[in-house]
C-alpha cells in the first residue's frame, strides 16, 4: 500500500465533551461510480471519554473531479466508539442535492474485536499493515451504497473500483478513521481522555457526597421531629393580668443548641442554629373545652432573648390580645428544620383589681 492510499480517510474522534484536533488536508485514493479519484480532503477531529466508553466523531469534505474534469466537493461523517474490546465505526456519505454533480454515497458500518482502543494506541506506519501494533478482527459488516448498484468500467474495460472496494481494503485490519492519526493527534486525544475521566470522577464523588448528605438528612429528620423546644416562660400555673404583655421565652432542643462559642463563652449562631419558632395558643371555653386561639410565628432572636417575645397579651385583638380565663401554649421549631411540638404549658389570665372610690356620705340637715 502506498502513502497516497494511506491518507485515504483520516477521520476523527469524539462527542459530548469535545477536544478539537486541527483539521488538515490530504490526498484521498478512493473512486466511486461516476467519480474520478478523490484528490483532497479535510477533517475535524473531536473526542469524548467516560469510564465505560470512548466516542469519536469526524466531519470533513472530499474534493473529486467529475467526468468532465470539474471539481466537486461533498461532505462525510464518521462515528466511532470503543468499549470492552469492541470497536464500532459508521461512515456516512450523503447523496448530492439535485442541483449539484453526483458523487458516491452510502453508509458503511463495521464492528471489530480489538485488543485496545485503535484510536488511542500508538501504531506503526499507516501504509504498512505488517507493522501495526493493533490488529482487529471484523465481527460484523453492514454496507448500504445505492450509488454502487451499477458498476462501471474504465475506458480500457477494466472494472472501476467502488468506494466499498477501497473501504474493504482499509478496514480489514481496524477502523479506517484510526489508520492515519498522527502521534500528536493520539497524544491530544489521550490527554482529553485523562481530563474527561478526572471530571467524571469528580462529578461522581460530588454525587456520592450529596447522596450521603441526603441520606443523613433523611435519617436526621425523624430524629429532630422527635425533639421539641423548651418553654422557659410562662411557667406552669403562672398568672397574668389580661390585656398585658405576656413574656414567651423559648430555648432550642438540647441536642439542637449551638455548639460553637466565642472566646468569652457566648454562643455563635450557625446555619444549623434555630432561627424560627411557631407558638400555638389555646384557651378554655365556658364548657371547659380547649379551643384554638392563634398560631404565631416568632423569631429565635426574640424568643431566646432575656425578655422573650412580648407581642402577645396586650396586642391587637383578637390574636394578640388576652382575655381572662385558662390558657395554654405549645411551641415548635420551624427553621432551619421542623421539630415536634412541645408539651402544653398552662397559665392563667385574670382581670386586674378594680379601685373603689370612697365618697363622703351626704348629710341631711333638718331646718
Amino acid at each position: 500500500m502506498t502513502i497516497h492510499r494511506a491518507r485515504c480517510l483520516a477521520f476523527g474522534l469524539g462527542l459530548a465533551m469535545t477536544v478539537l484536533v486541527p483539521g488538515h488536508a490530504f490526498s484521498l485514493g478512493f473512486t466511486g461510480v461516476g467519480s474520478a479519484p478523490c484528490s483532497t480532503a479535510t477533517q475535524n477531529l473531536v473526542g469524548s471519554f467516560s469510564s465505560t466508553k470512548a466516542q469519536y466523531l469526524s466531519t470533513g469534505t472530499c474534493t473529486t473531479s467529475g467526468s468532465l474534469g470539474a471539481p466537486r466537493t461533498f461532505p462525510y461523517t464518521v462515528h466511532g466508539a470503543y468499549s470492552n474490546n469492541v470497536a464500532e465505526e459508521l461512515i456516512e456519505v450523503t447523496p448530492a442535492p439535485i442541483s449539484q454533480p453526483s458523487h458516491p454515497y452510502g453508509t458503511w458500518r463495521t464492528t471489530y474485536s480489538c485488543p485496545s482502543d485503535p484510536w488511542l494506541t500508538m501504531d506503526g506506519p499507516p501504509f504498512s499493515p505488517e507493522s501495526l501494533r493493533v490488529k482487529c478482527q471484523i465481527l460484523n459488516r453492514m454496507d448500504n451504497s445505492p450509488s454502487e448498484a451499477y458498476p462501471r468500467k474504465y475506458q480500457d474495460g477494466k472494472p472501476l473500483p467502488t468506494l466499498s472496494d477501497l473501504f474493504n481494503a482499509w478496514r480489514a485490519y481496524k477502523p479506517m478513521s484510526a489508520w492515519v492519526l498522527m502521534p500528536a493527534e493520539r497524544t491530544a486525544l489521550a490527554a482529553k481522555r485523562d481530563t474527561d475521566l478526572k471530571a467524571e470522577a469528580a462529578a461522581l464523588a460530588k454525587a456520592q457526597a450529596e447522596k450521603r448528605l441526603r441520606s443523613a438528612t433523611q435519617t436526621l429528620t425523624p430524629y429532630r421531629m422527635s425533639l421539641s423546644p423548651i418553654i422557659m416562660a410562662p411557667t406552669a400555673g403562672q398568672r397574668f393580668f389580661n390585656q398585658s404583655p405576656i413574656s414567651i421565652r423559648l430555648a432550642p432542643p438540647q441536642p439542637w443548641a449551638d455548639t460553637e462559642v466565642r472566646l468569652d463563652g457566648t454562643p455563635v449562631k450557625t446555619a444549623k442554629s434555630v432561627s424560627g419558632y411557631m407558638v400555638r395558643l389555646e384557651r378554655k371555653d365556658s364548657n371547659g373545652q380547649w379551643v384554638p386561639h392563634a398560631t404565631l410565628p416568632v423569631g429565635a432572636a426574640q424568643a431566646e432573648s432575656a425578655t422573650g417575645y412580648t407581642g402577645f397579651g396586650g396586642g391587637a385583638p383578637p390574636a394578640f390580645l388576652s382575655i381572662p380565663g385558662a390558657w395554654r401554649l405549645s411551641a415548635q421549631v420551624t427553621t432551619p428544620q421542623q421539630s415536634g411540638w412541645s408539651d402544653w404549658v398552662e397559665f392563667g389570665v385574670m382581670a386586674p383589681p378594680t379601685s373603689k372610690i370612697f365618697q363622703p356620705a351626704v348629710k341631711s340637715f333638718a331646718k
